[in-house]
């Protein structure tokens, strides 16, 4: 089954945007269904916690939908990586890991060498029986000064096999 992320958006109109996300998406959600298809929703944007991703899949109730979890946007916005795994393990489907330079400045660094907790990342994954899929996601293209993707895959399977 192929499955399609989205972002919630919104900056600009930031009242209301729950309200649309949900009923977006709830209008999708049997479109997808019926095509074998899933939607997720990712932790980014104006969606940024797993908080404010559970509320809106909650709200649109439908298998067919799901979450992506960017863990660096929660983690930068407060919540920690226990939380949001509480909130997002009904409707997990995806797990984007990074590493970054500090929660304000999001160059990527080689995992393991920079601040997000990804032992405790990937520790909830287990709690959870999570078996789905886990991407390293390596922003070379915005940030040029990035290390090569040559050192930065062999570090993210060393931070993947330290747990």
């Amino acid at each position: 089954m192929y499955k399609r992320q989205v972002f919630g958006g919104g900056a600009g109109l930031p009242r209301g945007r729950r309200e649309r996300a949900v009923r977006h998406l709830a209008a999708a959600a049997p479109l997808a269904a019926t095509a074998g298809v899933g939607i997720a929703l990712e932790t980014h944007d104006e969606f940024l916690t797993g908080a404010e991703v559970a509320e809106v899949l909650e709200a649109v109730g439908s298998p067919a939908v799901g979450a992506v979890w960017d863990a660096v946007n929660p983690w930068r916005a407060g919540e920690s990586p226990e939380r949001t795994a509480e909130l997002l393990g009904p409707w997990l489907r995806h797990v984007q890991l990074k590493d970054v330079a500090s929660p304000t400045d999001l160059r990527p660094v080689v995992p393991g060498r920079g601040v997000l907790p990804l032992g405790d990342v990937l520790e909830q994954l287990r709690r959870l029986g999570y078996d789905g899929w886990i991407s390293l996601e390596w922003e070379r293209a915005w940030y040029p000064e990035a290390a090569p993707l040559a050192e930065a895959l062999p570090a993210f399977h060393r931070v993947l096999d330290a747990v």
